[in-house]
C-alpha cells in the first residue's frame, strides 16, 4: 500500500507542481508584454494566473499523500531528517505561493483590467525572486526525496 501512496505522491507532485513553477516563471515577463499593450501576452498572462491559482490550491495533494506516506510508514521514514525538512520547505514554499505570489499576480490582473495601479517593472522583479525561490525550494526538496 504505501508503494501505491508513494506513487500517487510523485505523480500528482509531477502532474500539480510542474505547471505551477513553469507558470509562476512565466507570469512576469508576460505581464510586463501585456502592460505595453500587447493583446497576446495579456492573453497568456490571464492564462498563466489561472494555472498558478488553480493547480496551486489543488497541489495541496502532494503533501497530503506525502504526510500520509510518512505516517504508513513511521519506522522508516519518521527516523530520516530529510524527509522532515522536505515537509518544513514545502510548507515555506505554499507559503510564498499563497501570501506572496498569488497576491501580486492578482494584484498586477487588477492593473491590466484598469482597476487598479501598479508598478509593473517592480512588481515583475518581485515575482520573479519569490518564483524562483519557489522553484528552488521544489529542486531541493526533490533532491532530499531521493538521498
Amino acid at each position: 500500500m504505501t508503494s501505491l501512496f508513494i506513487a500517487a505522491h510523485v505523480i500528482a507532485a509531477i502532474l500539480l507542481l510542474g505547471p505551477v513553477t513553469v507558470a509562476t516563471s512565466q507570469f512576469g515577463p508576460q505581464m510586463l508584454k501585456a502592460a505595453e499593450g500587447d493583446d497576446k501576452a495579456l492573453g497568456a498572462t490571464r492564462t498563466l494566473h489561472n494555472i498558478t491559482n488553480s493547480y496551486g490550491y489543488i497541489s495541496a495533494i502532494v503533501p497530503i499523500l506525502g504526510i500520509a506516506v510518512f505516517l504508513m510508514d513511521m519506522s522508516t521514514y519518521g527516523t530520516q531528517g530529510q524527509f522532515h525538512a522536505s515537509i518544513v520547505l514545502a510548507i515555506i514554499a505554499w507559503a510564498l505561493l499563497f501570501f506572496l505570489i498569488i497576491p501580486r499576480q492578482k494584484q498586477a490582473m487588477a492593473a491590466l483590467a484598469g482597476e487598479g495601479t501598479t508598478d509593473f517593472a517592480k512588481n515583475k522583479k518581485q515575482l520573479a525572486m519569490f518564483s524562483g525561490i519557489f522553484n528552488l525550494l521544489w529542486v531541493v526538496i526533490a533532491i532530499l526525496m531521493f538521498l
